[in-house]
């Protein structure tokens, strides 16, 4: 199998193959630059002064078996001229290794090809040596995938072929997450230059001294996705307003640089004397709209939770979305998982379901509710917002539980929520779909979801409510977490009441302070926090 995927379709690409949809470390980004669907820029180094190159780029997947090969081409030039001039192309082959009872893969990936050439203030740079070895572990859980890696490499490059050689040591950290509602990945980079002149006498613009010096990068790639109210400005409607889901790319550079000083011309003539600042790089991809749907109940107006529930109706959460919706109903089972899939989403193996497209180098988001006509190459497709591999050709149904038919409404949700390891049945062979949740059973199956049962401390945990002693012990360090994250606490005379059935609205409240958490407080973790934007 092989695609050739153009850089309006494909940017900072994340090493995608069907074996592995979900959001990786991009190795776009491995050189310090960044794009959008129509431009790739990067400041360039190799001759000690920033040079900012623009231009294009392609990308080339191939996968067998647990090996994939990803190439990436590169033409550049100066943005300023035009007159200095880059091209490069780099293959990266990688392996994966599951370990399917800790629910982790570990991708590890090096340099096989490379080449590369530049002409900077009429001195040719030839890349003649790049070693580099990566690996990134991936932490799977129903909701999200987390992930973290390491890289380091060396390039050296032959200036204006024997009279000098600068090599570039290289060493990185990754961090990121993947969910339904958004991506993120900040990659902390740093590359320190080491230049010598091989002969005593250089011709032209080539430096005539040793020098040296330091990049360090903070970069990073985001999709994210926000929700907004938009009201209808006419009166005689049948519906006063609705909501609109948002969809946008974005890459963030920044370069610090600690470089000597050179001339107007480029000429490096003291390595004591150093220069010394912050470049940045902002690209956004064009945005993506779907207005969602409007639901129609008759029992919400003017509810405490009418928007939460509007919100996740939206995106199918309940099923239906006319009639009666019963906020102050207990939530069953069954309506719970269905909810919980249809909002979140659970990831399956193969990551994020949805059409393929790209913004930030990952893969769109699913469409909310909606179902995948097509097929990855691969051979599989997938159903909506869930993850869940549909085959082209269904073998017949084997039901994890006795109690609910392949037919039900709701079954699919149910049968994703146990294959993830989110809900268990009460029994081997009963899920008891319209059983009722307790509030502390929520909030246990809300923290396994996000995969954060970790936050909690170690030992007996306090937790500041008047009824603590009604919690049950396996629900303390869910609850504690819940409560930390914002997303499940006490009522107003301090109790939490961890016995009590969970209402309708209750569950639709708890859902879409998750769906805020992933929104939110991960991007401002992972991407506003790690590049100082507060």
């Amino acid at each position: 199998m092989k695609r050739c995927l153009s850089a309006v379709l494909l940017f900072l690409m994340a090493l995608w193959t069907p074996a592995a949809a979900f959001a990786e470390s991009s190795h776009l980004t491995i050189e310090g630059g960044g794009a959008n669907e129509y431009d790739y820029q990067e400041y360039v180094f190799l001759s000690g002064k920033p040079i900012l190159f623009t231009g294009t780029f392609k990308v080339t997947v191939s996968s067998s078996g647990d090996t994939t090969t990803t190439k990436i081409t590169y033409t550049l030039k100066d943005k300023d001229t035009g007159l200095d001039k880059l091209s490069r192309s780099l293959t990266f082959l990688e392996k994966k290794a599951d370990q399917p009872e800790m629910g982790q893969t570990v991708r590890t990936s090096q340099v096989d090809k490379f080449s590369e050439s530049a002409t900077i203030n009429d001195v040719k740079y030839q890349l003649v040596d790049y070693r580099q070895s990566k690996s990134v572990v991936i932490d799977k859980h129903p909701a999200v995938n987390y992930y973290s890696g390491n890289w380091e490499g060396r390039k050296i490059y032959q200036v204006e072929k024997d009279q000098g050689r600068l090599t570039v040591d290289i060493s990185g950290t990754t961090v990121g997450y993947d969910h339904n509602w958004g991506r993120s990945e900040t990659q902390r980079m740093t590359q320190t230059l080491s230049y010598e002149p091989l002969k005593e006498t250089v011709t032209g613009n080539t430096p005539s001294i040793n020098w040296d010096g330091q990049v360090d990068y903070t970069i990073n790639l985001s999709t994210d996705r926000e929700m907004s109210y938009h009201e209808n400005e006419p009166v005689d409607i049948s519906f006063s307003g609705g909501y609109l889901l948002d969809e946008e790319g974005s890459t963030a550079v920044l370069a610090r640089y600690d470089l000597p000083y050179a001339s107007s011309d480029g000429t490096i003539t003291k390595n004591s004397r150093r220069d010394q600042d912050t470049l940045s790089l902002n690209l956004k991809t064009a945005p993506k709209v779907q207005r969602l749907y409007v639901p129609a109940y008759q029992d919400t107006r003017g509810h405490w939770a009418e928007a939460d529930i509007a919100r996740l109706a939206g995106v199918k959460a309940w099923g239906n979305a006319t009639g009666y919706f019963g906020p102050g109903q207990p939530i069953t089972r069954m309506d719970f998982a269905t909810a919980f899939v249809n909002a979140l989403g659970i990831l399956s193996t193969d990551g994020p379901a949805g059409n393929i497209a790209y913004t930030a180098g990952y893969p769109n988001l699913p469409e909310p509710g909606q179902k995948s006509t097509g097929s990855r190459s691969g051979g599989t497709g997938y159903n909506g917002a869930t993850g869940i591999p549909r085959n082209k050709k269904v073998p017949p149904e084997q039901p994890p539980f006795s109690d609910i038919s392949p037919q039900k409404p709701g079954y699919a949700e149910v049968k994703a929520a146990f294959e993830s390891n989110l809900m268990q049945g009460v029994s081997p062979s009963r899920f008891d779909p319209y059983g009722l949740m307790t509030r502390e059973q929520a909030a246990t199956l809300i923290v396994r979801g996000l995969g954060l049962e970790t936050l909690a401390p170690s030992g007996s945990v306090y937790l500041p409510y008047y009824d603590d002693g009604q919690i049950s012990p396996w629900a303390r360090d869910s609850i504690y977490v819940a409560q930390r994250l914002g997303i499940l606490s006490g009522d107003a005379y301090g109790a939490f009441r961890p016995q009590d059935l969970l209402s309708r609205a209750e569950a639709a409240s708890l859902l879409m302070k998750s769906i805020d958490f992933l929104q939110r407080d991960l991007k401002r973790d992972y991407r506003d926090r790690l590049l100082n934007l507060h």
